[in-house]
């Protein structure tokens, strides 16, 4: 029912659609306050997730067509009900599931508003990262791409958003820093680098001149060998997207300062990303990944390929020779045959037939 309302809803005169929503949330928000007010027990009647629930769905089916310079009807709305929001999510920091519907409303919330919401982004990014600290549910990663997608580009909203990947790192990485933290915790990796790729779409420079930038490489290259699908590309994305900000757009007037911001990087860290892919394709994950690793390593060649061959090389002298019993295993035309053939590559798509077949030398 509430998506339904809200569909019509959305066709009203905008004037009217405020006054309708408030009316459409109003009955959500009275049982949020309801619960926030009851002693917790155990049974179901204390759990908001149903409100929480239909508020999503109503912020996420309201979609009214907003002329520029006009107030977005739902703005109002938004910010009469995030005490209510704020409370609830406070009062259930430690439940994982409780939290993951606070934050999917607050989604839908944030994509409905888009840059109407600003106002509510101060206190919004403080609770997030407050609550982070004490209960590290990757939904507030998720929340803040989110973030970052609709405000990346407000030059006045950058800072506050770095703040936040700042905050949100601290607690994150500690997670990971745990015995097997990449294993155990997919679902952060996966985040935490959809948040740092979102950052690098909306607003490059501000990742790349941060504190933040070098850790956050280390993390993905020490993440680039996690058998998890969905985590592995997230990786692999950030690290594609994050190279390709050397050459893209280069007709742009902040050009020159990426490409330099990104041989930075590079010079720092790209011949420990080499080693680190090299190793990944040949002995820890499975052939569907090795398109995205193919990706990587084209984007780093594209930055500066005479560089590239050189770390190529160091590389494979790195890989091993011969097997644990002693026999040779991988000969050296072997190696060099693969070197130039990827070296040598016009397009991505033959950089990935070399990865195909080279890993089959190891196994």
């Amino acid at each position: 029912v509430p998506a339904g309302t809200a569909l019509v809803l959305a066709r009203l005169p905008l004037e009217k659609i405020s006054e309708c929503l408030s009316e459409l949330c109003a009955v959500q928000v009275l049982a949020l306050k309801k619960l926030l007010s009851q002693e917790p027990s155990n049974g179901l009647s204390s759990d908001p997730t149903v409100p929480l629930d239909r508020l999503a769905v109503i912020f996420r089916h309201t979609n009214p067509i907003v002329e520029n310079g006009q107030v977005h009807p739902c703005q109002k709305v938004i910010q009469e009900i995030w005490p209510v929001l704020s409370e609830t999510l406070n009062k259930h920091s430690a439940d994982n599931r409780i939290v993951e519907r606070c934050c999917r409303c607050l989604r839908f919330a944030v994509r409905c508003v888009g840059k109407g919401s600003a106002a509510l982004l101060q206190p919004l990014v403080t609770q997030m990262v407050n609550v982070y600290r004490e209960h590290q549910h990757s939904c507030f990663l998720y929340l803040g791409s989110i973030l970052v997608d609709e405000y990346g580009m407000e030059e006045g909203c950058r800072q506050g958003l770095l703040d936040m990947l700042q905050a949100l790192c601290i607690p994150t990485f500690q997670l990971l820093e745990q015995p097997n933290g990449l294993q155990n915790h997919p679902d952060t990796v996966d985040d935490l680098f959809r948040l740092a790729a979102r950052f690098i779409q909306r607003s490059p420079i501000t990742l790349l001149r941060s504190q933040v930038m070098i850790p956050i490489l280390q993390w993905a290259i020490a993440a680039t060998t996690l058998d998890h699908r969905d985590a592995n590309c997230s990786v692999m994305k950030f690290l594609r997207d994050l190279i390709h900000t050397g050459v893209a757009n280069d007709h742009e007037e902040d050009f020159e300062v990426r490409k330099e911001l990104i041989n930075q990087v590079m010079t720092q860290l790209g011949q420990q990303l080499v080693n680190q892919l090299l190793q990944t394709c040949c002995f820890c994950l499975p052939p569907y990944t090795l398109p995205d690793v193919a990706e990587v390593l084209w984007e780093i060649m594209q930055i500066d390929r005479p560089t590239f061959c050189r770390w190529l090389e160091n590389s494979l002298k790195g890989l091993p020779k011969e097997t644990t019993g002693g026999a040779i295993q991988v000969t050296h035309k072997q190696l060099t045959d693969f070197h130039k053939q990827v070296t040598s590559a016009e397009e991505c798509k033959q950089v990935c037939w070399a990865l195909r077949d080279f890993p089959r030398l190891f196994r």
